[in-house]
């Protein structure tokens, strides 16, 4: 009896140790498949981190049709990595395939839809697709994220603007300008035009004197001197709006508009020798400018008058 208890007791060790050994052996291999998917995975990311680094240097080199194909694979390795695939719907933007970019930040939002440069940056490609509505949504979304989100409320005064809502849109640009550590210069010109076609044209030279400080000795864009000559303009200061239009016209294209505004300046200032220049200028972009026509007809008569009152 006792030889039998020994031996059942034998068996079930037995037993129990093969138990132990085939658990030890799923266990390990489940740890060996956990271990290869975590590699897997890791690899993953490391391709898709290449694939992004890759495509951004091409965006770089304005090579977009690479830039494109690269931040694809990246997003195929990586559909969670949030800022490779802002990178490919820029891409997508900058090839023509517009729908598919705005689809492309949909999408991202539904894993960030905390950030508000997606939503700004969503909203700007709605507002140059022709959607204003889907923008101005975007936009509010954005400040409702962060209200102080400079890039936001300086899509809202766009979007004001367009709805030639002035009054809005001054309010818009002076939030967004308050909200930025560094001059915004684009903001500042969008702020002096608002302020002069409301008819304060000393605040939009305030604007402007910011941006030739904050930028002084640096090339401007010629919307800079644009806005200081109509606001000069505006004010009554005509010789310093025309010596402005004068070296704008130099360097640059002026439209039609702007150049009968140099010619009309000149002519304020009492230099009718230039203003006929100047209207000459603009019959030479349009023979048939009515006003600068007349403007020539009346040089004549001009001069008469300066002669008269020089002899007086």
């Amino acid at each position: 009896m006792a030889r039998m208890l020994l031996t059942r007791f034998a068996n079930h060790r037995a037993l129990c140790a093969s138990g132990f050994t085939l658990v030890a052996m799923l266990a390990c291999a489940s740890g060996c498949s956990t271990f290869s998917q975590a590699q897997a995975s890791h690899e993953r990311v490391i391709q898709a981190r290449q694939l992004t680094q890759r495509g951004v240097q091409a965006m770089h080199r304005n090579d977009w049709d690479n830039a494109t194909k690269y931040l694809a694979e990246a997003k195929e390795h990586s559909p969670y990595d949030v800022q490779a695939r802002m990178h490919y719907a820029e891409t997508l933007w900058k090839t023509g395939q517009r729908k598919e970019a705005i689809q492309e930040l949909e999408e991202i939002l539904q894993l960030a839809n905390d950030d508000p440069a997606i939503h700004t940056r969503l909203g700007r490609m709605y507002l140059d697709f022709g959607e204003p509505t889907q923008a101005h949504l975007a936009a509010n979304r954005a400040i409702e994220c962060d209200p102080k989100f400079a890039e936001a409320w300086k899509l809202q005064g766009d979007l004001a603007l367009l709805r030639n809502d002035l009054a809005s849109a001054k309010l818009s640009f002076i939030r967004a300008a308050n909200n930025v550590e560094t001059m915004d210069r684009e903001v500042q010109i969008r702020l002096a035009s608002t302020y002069r076609r409301l008819g304060q044209p000393s605040q939009s030279l305030a604007c402007i004197s910011q941006v030739h400080q904050t930028e002084f000795g640096q090339r401007l864009p010629a919307e800079v001197g644009i806005e200081q000559a109509l606001a000069y303009r505006d004010m009554g200061r005509n010789l310093e709006a025309a010596d402005c239009l004068a070296e704008l016209a130099d360097a640059n294209e002026l439209s039609e508009e702007l150049l009968y505004a140099w010619a009309e300046c000149e002519v304020a200032a009492g230099r009718l020798a230039r203003a006929e220049f100047a209207a000459n200028s603009v019959l030479q972009v349009n023979p048939q400018h009515g006003p600068a026509l007349q403007l020539v007809g009346r040089l004549p008569a001009y001069r008469q008058q300066a002669e008269q009152a020089w002899r007086r």
